[in-house]
């Protein structure tokens, strides 16, 4: 289970930090899903689960991805902020 942390979010049209871990929401077959994505640093290489996942198991996979590879955050960028629920936590600008 996630902590209610809060969450930066971005859009797609705005650039995201290279030192964070990307979740990207967006709809497929009428649910919201997300992909996961971070750039290489000094402990890992760059990486991706580019396959629609749901919300909750990929902003795990994210926040592991953050733990153990040592990056500043995880951001969401998300376009529709209706499609995002509270009890993932809560999104700022």
């Amino acid at each position: 289970m996630l902590p209610l942390v809060p969450f930066r979010r971005f859009t797609s049209a705005q650039k995201v930090p290279d030192d964070v871990v990307k979740v990207v929401i967006f709809v497929s077959d009428g649910n919201a899903v997300a992909e996961v994505a971070w750039r290489a640093n000094a402990l890992t290489d760059g990486g991706d689960y580019l396959y629609p996942t749901i919300v909750p198991l990929a902003l795990e996979r994210a926040e592991d991805v953050r733990e153990n590879y040592n990056f500043g955050e995880v951001v969401v960028v998300i376009d529709d902020v209706t499609l995002w629920d509270g009890i993932w936590g809560r999104l700022e600008d």
